[in-house]
This record gives structure tokens, C-alpha cells and sequence, in this order.
């Protein structure tokens, strides 16, 4: 143990410059502060204010703000209720602000004004609509902050060229210590809740390995295995450790690499926006913090030495002759003049009567006295001044000197709460129980990226007037701006009231309303964690609008996960892939439901061969009443029916346990759809970077004409109200 110790120790006081026991607060921050080269810093700034220019069109929505903000019927999801999205055209002067603040960032001019407007413009964002958030959403937001805080306009800045008192060579070590520690909980805690038995053996992300980026994985692995063990383990001990091999000089250059292919990858396996070159940008943080300055130095060394090779090389060709001629005719006349110089400096020693070999000891002896006098003069003089300025500074010095300890302690303060509060918020879920649903809380903070796949088969949304007897449906997706809101008790909870709203105010719009003012609302969301048995999320029978949410307990209305399905995960499996081999077009459709619920669904004319297949409880299986049909059937453990498409049935489960069974069909219309992907992926470049350059330069365009127009439409209706 004290040998370990003792290790420990002595790389701890190498790394800081004192003991482990001899840890104060002081200390930390002296050690916060001491001085690093601030190039690092500035390049970290330029990339993240260009990845913010391409970003804000494209995964902010500038590009289509009017489709996002501009109807006013459209239902929004905001985190504090009374922090709204403004209208549309003043929407537009928000983007406009964030972009302005990404532009600042980038060029580092005004640095303090325009790094606040993007990150207050980009958190009243990222508030006002939780249905869009992801954890790199999150991240962007984060270290935007993170920089407006930092020194980073004190290099390569338009601040730096034009006020020469802001350029600084150095900046304090925290400046990079927030951002690094930020990359570390990205990586580190992505890692740790990779740590599941979902993620760990191997269902949280399913065929990934079919795309292209895996084919050099398809030489010696098969599939299935390039699954489990690159996509799941490797990247499960990827994320957990890969921060770690960066900080270690040792390792990371081989880290960096391995960092660089994943964050590439992922470029081209999902659609993250600017997330991947993010990363790609800071990954330098690690290295040292000069390193932009080592790098052009190393550049202009190679520039030199091939622009001397070329020059050399054209001028002996061109002058090889005459080069030879001066330089013999130059060699002579250097010797001629040495021999002259030579017999003048003996003729003058002889003159002055002075022996050669005295002639040193003498010279030193005058050069010495003539030297202590004037430094005996001259350091007097000079320590006196020094003293004196020493006398009229002192008590300045040291007032100085207290207000910026007092202010470096107040920063340290700030740094340690950021990193607790990080440490803390992906697992605060016990706190936040309102946004916990199968899994806990909102996909923005957590971390947890990629552990979770839903697969959402049916929403229906059933509106019932209770004065009048009514009862109709609604499509989820007419005021919805994406279908995220399905999975969360809280956004059902505000979307319900969002719907009442619209249905209200677009009743009482007509001469005769058709809605009286008591309604009720009943969700039914069926979806799929990661592979499981489909199954219903919420309470059907629960009226939402008269529901209660809190954020500090559990959603009343959710439904559990039906975890003793997990038994079935791998017999699951085996009659997929049985069933799927059947022809290119078959499928299956694994559901649970709970005791004494009824599911009524509607099978499409284009499946065929339709099965009901019970693999476990009991159940009533009752068609709509037609000319042809109208009983009802009891199913039990193994048995089966062939459904009618094109009508609607109900399945009861009449049993005390949950129910588990199957859809299997042929769907007709896969064979179009196989036909026009196959025809679309010969068209489409293997590697389409210019086509989404030009993607995102159009996005920007369009931005720019969007914030452009409602700014004119801003000015023209003020200019009518005077």
C-alpha cells in the first residue's frame, strides 16, 4: 500500500508541484492559474464559432424557422412554462443574434458582447423546446458558455489586433481545464452508462453494422459479431476510457487517432449535425498548449528548406560557371588581405614597445577596472531607483494583488461547481421523477446516448365532448413539430392542453360552436425499447387533461415495462429471423399487453397472409362486425387465427398475466419500396461530402434570407405604427 502510495505521489507532485497531503484550496488555485499559452485556446474558439454557423440553419432550424415558429396553432414543449418561444418574426431576430454572437465568436471581435448573445440566444433556444433536445445539443450550449467566460479572444482575435492591451501570449490554466473537463464528461460518462445489461449484450443498437463504414470489420467478422463485439463492447470501453489515453503523453497520439476514425464514423452513420467535427476540433485541447505556434513553426521550416533546395538548384543550373569563377577570384583576394592585416598588427606591436604575450593580461586588467567602476556607479544609481519606486508601489501592489486573489478564489468557486454539477445532473433522476419514463429523464443532459432505440408503431389521440356524446381522433402529428412528445409523461401532459386549446378556440371561431368546453383526452402510444415486445406507454383509460404531473414524482398515467418479457429476448430473435427468411418481404410484429386493456387496431390492405400467433397468456380476439364475420375467438398458448386486412379487430387479454403475441404477414408494398432504394443507392455518391457541402451553404442562404425578410417585415410594420 505505501509503495502505491508513494507512486501515486510522486507523479502527483510532478503533475503540481506539490504532495498529496499537502492539498489546500489555496493551492488548487495557484495551480488554476498559472500560465499557459493561449494559441491553443484561440483555434478551439475559431472551429467551435464555424461548426455554430453551419449548425444554427440546420439543426437549430434557421433554415426553416417559419415552418418551426410560424404557425401559431403548432404545440411547443418548453422546460419552465413561463419562458415561451416569441412570434415569428421576432423569432427571426433571435436567430439573427445567435448567429451574429457564433460570427464574434469565430473572429473573436467584441468578444464579451457577441460570445453572450449566442449563448443567451442558444439557451432560450434550447428552453423553449424540449422536443428537439440531444445530449450534443446540450454540449454546444454548454461550451458556448464555457468560452464566453474564458479568455479566448486574447490571440489570433480582431479584439487582440485592435486593442493591443487584450492580446496576452498566456492565459490561466483554467481557461483549458473547464473545457477539457467538459470533453471528459462527454466521453467518461457516455461510457459509464453504456455500462447496462441492454447495451452490454447487445440490443440497444441493431443492425448498425450493415452500413458501409463497417466493411473493413466484414473481412474476419460476421454481422452479428461486428454487432456485439465493435459496435457494443468496443465502443462501451471506447467511450469510458478514450479521455483518459488522450491526457497520457504516452498514448495519446494512438488515442487520437482512434478518436479522430470514431468521431468520422459517426459522421456518416447518423445524422448529428455538427456534433462529430465538434469534437474533432477540441480533441487538440489535449495535446500541448502550444501546439498551433510548434505547428506553423514546423511548416515555415519546410517551406524554407524546399524553397532553398528549389532556389539553390535553379541557380546552379542557370550559373555554374560564373559561380565557380568569383568564388576562386573571392578566395584569393580574402588571402591577400589576411596577410596584410597580419604583418600591419605586428608592425604596430613592435612600435609600441609592448611584448606580445603581455599584451592579453594587460588588456584584461584595464577592461576589468574600467568595467567595476562603471557597474559601481551605475548599480547604485540604479537600486537606489528601484527602492524608491519599490517605497511609492508597495501598498498599490498589495491592494492589487488582494482583489485578485479574492477575485481568482470567486472563479475557483464557479469551477468547482460547474464540475459538480456536471458530475451530478446524469444522475439526478431521482430528483426529477416527472421526466422519467422507461428509462430516466429527458435525452438532453443524461449522457446516455445511443443506449436507447424506440421504435413507435401507433399513436392515437381520442377526444370525447362529454356534453355532447361525441368522440373523434385526432392525428398526433397535425400540431406536433416532431414525434418525441410520445414518449414523455411530461410532454403529454403539455400537449394535451395545447390540443384542448386548439380544438376549443377552433370551435368558438365558428358561428355555431361543435365543442363544448368539457372535453377529455385519452393517449395511446404503443413503441418498442431497444428490440423488446411492443407495448402500450401510457394509461388509455386516463383522462390526461384531468391527470396530474409533477415533476417531483412519478407520472401517474405510465405504464411499466413489462421487464418478464426479457426472458424472450433471445427466442425472439430465432423467430425473426425464421420468419424473415420465409421471402425478402415477411415480417413480424412481437406485442404485449397488459391484464383486462384491449387493444383495437387496423391491419392495411397491403399485408397479406396475416397471422395471430398467442406465445403466452390469454386472450379474445373479436373482428369487426361484418356480413361475413362477427364472433369472437378464445386464444390461448400456441394457438393462431388468420386476420382479415383492410377491417379492424379488437384482442382482449382475459387473463390474470400479461399477454404476449404475434403479427406475422406479407407486405406487399416492400417489394416497390426494395426496388426504388435499390435504384436511388446506385445514383447516390459513395462518400457525398460536396453534396452536403452544398446542403448546408443552401441551408445558410435560405437562413439568411428568412432573418432578412422578417426583419424587413419587423421595420415595415413598426414604420406603419408612426
Amino acid at each position: 500500500m505505501s509503495s502505491t502510495y508513494k507512486f501515486i505521489n510522486e507523479h502527483f507532485q510532478q503533475q503540481f508541484d506539490f504532495n498529496i497531503n499537502e492539498i489546500t484550496y489555496t493551492k488548487i488555485v495557484d495551480y488554476m492559474y498559472i500560465q499557459k499559452d493561449s494559441s491553443s485556446l484561440a483555434v478551439t474558439r475559431i472551429l467551435f464559432g464555424v461548426a455554430m454557423l453551419f449548425d444554427i440553419p440546420d439543426e437549430r432550424g434557421g433554415a426553416i424557422m417559419d415552418e418551426r415558429w410560424g404557425d401559431p396553432l403548432t404545440c411547443h414543449f418548453p422546460l419552465i412554462p413561463f419562458i415561451r418561444a416569441v412570434s415569428m418574426p421576432y423569432m427571426a431576430l433571435v436567430y439573427a443574434a445567435m448567429w451574429l454572437g457564433a460570427l464574434g465568436i469565430m473572429l473573436g471581435y467584441k468578444y464579451r458582447l457577441t460570445a453572450s448573445m449566442f449563448t443567451i440566444s442558444y439557451w432560450y433556444l434550447f428552453l423553449i423546446e424540449k422536443s428537439f433536445w440531444n445530449n450534443h445539443s446540450y454540449l454546444f450550449g454548454l461550451v458556448g458558455l464555457l468560452l464566453a467566460c474564458t479568455q479566448a479572444n486574447c490571440y489570433w482575435s480582431i479584439d487582440a489586433y485592435l486593442d493591443t492591451t487584450t492580446r496576452r501570449e498566456t492565459v490561466p490554466y483554467w481557461n483549458y481545464f473547464v473545457l477539457k473537463y467538459q470533453f471528459f464528461i462527454l466521453y467518461f460518462m457516455a461510457g459509464l452508462k453504456k455500462g447496462t445489461a441492454e447495451w452490454l449484450t447487445g440490443y440497444s443498437v441493431q443492425n448498425l453494422s450493415e452500413h458501409w463504414v463497417f466493411e473493413p470489420f466484414k473481412l474476419f467478422l460476421t454481422i452479428p459479431q461486428i454487432d456485439y463485439i465493435v459496435v457494443h463492447w468496443f465502443i462501451f470501453v471506447f467511450d469510458l476510457t478514450v479521455a483518459m489515453w488522450m491526457m497520457w503523453s504516452r498514448s495519446r497520439h494512438v488515442a487520437m487517432v482512434f478518436c479522430a476514425l470514431f468521431h468520422l464514423m459517426n459522421s456518416r452513420l447518423f445524422r448529428i449535425g455538427m456534433f462529430p467535427w465538434v469534437c474533432l476540433a477540441t480533441m487538440p485541447l489535449y495535446y500541448s498548449f502550444n501546439w498551433p505556434k510548434i505547428l506553423i513553426k514546423l511548416c515555415k521550416k519546410y517551406i524554407r528548406i524546399v524553397d532553398g533546395q528549389l532556389r539553390r538548384w535553379y541557380a546552379l543550373v542557370k550559373t555554374e560557371k560564373t559561380c565557380e569563377n568569383e568564388a576562386n577570384a573571392i578566395d584569393t583576394e580574402n588571402k591577400c588581405n589576411t596577410e596584410n592585416k597580419e604583418l600591419e598588427i605586428d608592425q604596430e606591436i613592435k612600435d609600441s614597445g609592448m611584448d606580445p604575450t603581455d599584451t592579453t593580461e594587460n588588456s584584461d586588467e584595464m577592461i576589468s577596472n574600467t568595467v567595476e567602476t562603471d557597474i559601481d556607479e551605475s548599480g547604485i544609481a540604479s537600486k537606489c531607483n528601484e527602492m524608491e519606486e519599490e517605497n511609492k508601489l508597495s501598498r498599490t501592489e498589495v491592494n492589487v494583488e488582494g482583489k485578485d486573489v479574492k477575485r481568482n478564489r470567486i472563479t475557483m468557486y464557479f469551477i468547482v461547481f460547474h464540475i459538480l454539477s456536471q458530475a451530478f445532473l446524469p444522475f439526478s433522476h431521482f430528483i426529477t421523477k416527472g421526466f422519467n419514463n422507461w428509462t430516466d429523464g429527458l435525452y438532453g443532459y443524461s449522457w446516455d446516448m445511443m443506449v436507447h432505440t424506440w421504435d413507435t408503431y401507433s399513436v392515437v389521440v381520442k377526444v370525447i365532448d362529454n356534453e355532447r356524446n361525441k368522440e373523434f381522433y385526432v392525428d398526433p402529428q397535425v400540431y406536433a413539430p416532431n414525434d418525441r412528445w410520445t414518449r414523455h409523461g411530461d410532454m403529454v401532459y403539455q400537449y394535451a392542453r395545447c390540443l384542448e386549446k386548439n380544438l376549443i378556440d377552433a370551435s368558438m371561431s365558428r358561428t355555431e360552436p361543435v365543442l363544448s368546453n368539457n372535453l377529455s383526452l385519452y393517449i395511446d402510444v404503443w413503441c418498442s425499447l431497444n428490440g423488446r415486445f411492443t407495448q402500450r406507454m401510457f394509461d388509455p383509460n386516463v383522462d390526461i387533461l384531468k391527470a396530474f404531473w409533477s415533476l417531483l414524482t412519478r407520472t401517474p398515467y405510465l405504464m411499466p415495462l413489462l421487464d418478464e418479457a426479457s426472458n424472450w429476448r433471445s427466442r425472439l430473435d430465432e423467430i425473426r429471423d425464421y420468419v424473415r427468411s420465409w421471402n425478402n418481404y415477411s415480417d413480424v410484429m412481437f406485442i404485449a399487453d397488459f391484464p383486462g386493456y384491449v387493444q383495437e387496431k387496423y391491419i392495411p390492405p397491403e399485408l397479406h397472409n396475416v397471422t395471430l400467433t398467442v406465445l403466452e397468456g390469454m386472450v379474445a380476439y373479436e373482428p369487426e362486425v361484418t356480413k361475413q364475420q362477427g364472433q369472437s375467438y378464445r386464444l390461448s398458448s400456441g394457438n393462431r387465427i388468420d386476420v382479415v386486412s383492410g377491417i379492424f379487430h379488437k384482442v382482449l387479454n382475459i387473463g390474470d398475466t400479461p399477454s404476449f403475441y404475434m403479427y406475422t404477414f406479407f407486405n406487399s408494398t416492400d417489394i416497390y419500396n426494395n426496388i426504388t432504394t435499390a435504384n436511388i443507392s446506385k445514383t447516390q455518391p459513395f462518400l457525398p461530402i460536396g453534396k452536403e457541402l452544398i446542403k448546408r451553404f443552401t441551408g445558410m442562404a435560405t437562413f439568411a434570407d428568412l432573418v432578412i425578410r422578417n426583419i424587413c417585415r419587423i421595420v415595415f410594420v413598426r414604420s406603419q405604427c408612426y
